[in-house]
């Protein structure tokens, strides 16, 4: 009898040890090891010289894949004497290498901010560009001529510089459509402004090419005349000074632009608008533990403004699940009643009627950034109003083809794939004064379309399952493993101790 009753309390020991064994497997399965592969996420993905992450954030290892769509024009007569709206080809992708490297300036410790410049670097395809050649040729919009048509119509010069545009311009490129080379019409431009005109012609050309050199797409030579193209500015030095957080001291600041040249706001959009706010990320570094209540803002220099992308849903790659953010119709719309009060609305390029006004829905007025009168929208004018669509004919809008979106991993924040997409148009219509466009047909005219696209390559995928999914399913295993022996210890000796229980008090 007393050698059971011993024996129950050594059970009974047993079995409080048990308890406390699976509190504990508890607690570690719960909260240590979670924490513990947290602070590991952490100091992987924070901005901290010598690792890794801080390698890749100074010079992308891979190259970003750079399309560009070009829209060619088929009936340009019929259009400018009014008879036919225009018959859009899209002709595309020409695709390039766009390589990234940071130029880093300094690093403020107390502020945990890191300061630098990039640089971006082009490489022509040809492979994934095939069949299509640079050096194809295509019916476009004059983007020079109409910058110059447009400016001189501010300035109350449009009949004369319509009647000088020819010493303007060389190699008959004075024309509204002209045929042009993809190559030059990106990145290496054609010129104009190369002033040899005598006279009034010579003083005209003076007024209105001094005011083109100040613009985003032109470039002065040492013979002061002009180099127009598209996309040839990406390829200058820097596009600002960025200062962005660290992630040393909170994590969920990691990437945020805190200035861009020294400041909180930029001027393209009024003093002080919420619109010329800077903030947001450059779109390649986001902070861990992404929630399907997290919305992104990325702070893009090609718009001079941020655009926020919503969760949409999850989305898969290579086998990770991942978070799906996106743009939506909202986008690009007036965020107030009044579009008049829109701080997008700048109300400084003329629209199809002649009018400074604001743009319709899916269309913003680039000109306080391009100074020239640019209009963006998504690609195909997707989301955009119908008077849009209904001026010209070949577009097809498609949201799997034409939005913006990114897919991150939610527990580190690792960019999956992710494609930017903007389509630049230029409004066409009669311009008192230029006699070739007196009948012109009205339309908000697509010139080209850009798709930057990013998707990790299966190297780093492979690292990221290495890194972090293989330990926490080492993990997972260990706590899972924990609390089942655990378990079953005080379940076995719960049982036991019943069962000696029964038996004492069926001997008595």
């Amino acid at each position: 009898m007393a050698c059971s009753c011993c024996t129950i309390k050594v059970l009974l020991v047993c079995l409080v040890i048990s308890v406390a064994l699976l509190v504990v497997s508890l607690a570690l399965a719960f909260k240590v090891f979670p924490d513990l592969l947290e602070s590991e996420v952490n100091k992987a993905v924070r901005l901290e010289e010598g690792t890794e992450q801080y390698d890749r954030f100074v010079e992308l290892p891979f190259p970003v894949e750079f399309k560009v769509y070009l829209f060619n024009v088929s009936n340009p007569q019929q259009v400018l004497d009014g008879s036919e709206k225009p018959k859009l080809t899209e002709v595309g992708p020409f695709v390039y290498k766009q390589y990234r490297k940071k130029t880093i300036l300094d690093t403020n410790e107390g502020e945990d901010t890191i300061s630098y410049t990039q640089k971006e670097t082009f490489e022509f395809d040809a492979e994934a560009s095939h069949p299509l050649k640079e050096k194809s040729n295509l019916t476009v919009l004059n983007p020079a001529l109409m910058s110059i048509y447009q400016l001189a119509e501010d300035l109350h010069l449009a009949g004369a510089a319509d009647t000088c545009i020819k010493q303007t311009f060389d190699n008959n490129q004075g024309k509204v459509f002209i045929e042009a080379n993809v190559k030059k019409l990106l990145f290496d431009g054609f010129q104009f402004c190369n002033n040899t005109s005598p006279a009034m012609c010579g003083l005209i050309n003076d007024v209105i090419c001094a005011i083109a050199a100040t613009k985003r797409n032109s470039d002065l030579l040492a013979d002061y005349s002009l180099i127009f193209s598209y996309l040839n500015y990406k390829r200058k030095p820097n596009d600002g000074k960025y200062t962005v957080k660290r992630g040393l001291t909170d994590i969920e600041k990691l990437g945020h632009i805190v200035a861009w040249n020294d400041s909180l706001y930029t001027k393209f959009w009024g003093e002080g608008t919420t619109c010329s706010e800077v903030k947001g990320t450059d779109s390649t570094l986001y902070p861990p533990r992404v929630s399907t209540d997290s919305s992104f803002y990325i702070y893009s220099t090609d718009i001079c403004r941020f655009v926020e992308i919503n969760y949409k849903g999850e989305e898969s790659y290579k086998g990770i699940d991942g978070y799906l953010f996106g743009t939506s119709p909202e986008t690009l719309r007036s965020s107030t009643k009044d579009p008049e009060n829109d701080c997008y609305c700048s109300k400084l390029s003329r629209d199809m009627d002649g009018k400074k006004s604001c743009f319709l829905d899916g269309v913003i007025d680039m000109q306080t950034c391009f100074g020239v009168p640019v209009l963006f929208s998504f690609p195909h004018f997707l989301w955009a109003d119908q008077k849009y669509l209904d001026a010209v004919e070949g577009l097809s809008p498609d949201e799997d083809k034409h939005k913006t979106y990114l897919v991150v991993e939610p527990n580190t924040g690792t960019p999956l794939q992710g494609v930017k997409r903007i389509q630049l148009n230029a409004v066409i219509r009669p311009i008192v004064g230029i006699k070739s466009m007196m009948q012109t047909k009205r339309a908000l005219l697509p010139l080209l379309w850009i798709e930057e696209g990013v998707s990790l390559p299966q190297k780093y995928v492979d690292e990221l399952n290495s890194s972090y999914f293989d330990k926490v399913q080492l993990v997972d295993g260990v706590r899972y493993a924990l609390i089942v022996i655990s378990a079953i210890l005080v379940g076995s000796l719960g049982i036991v101790i019943l069962r000696k229980r029964s038996q004492a008090k069926h001997n008595v």
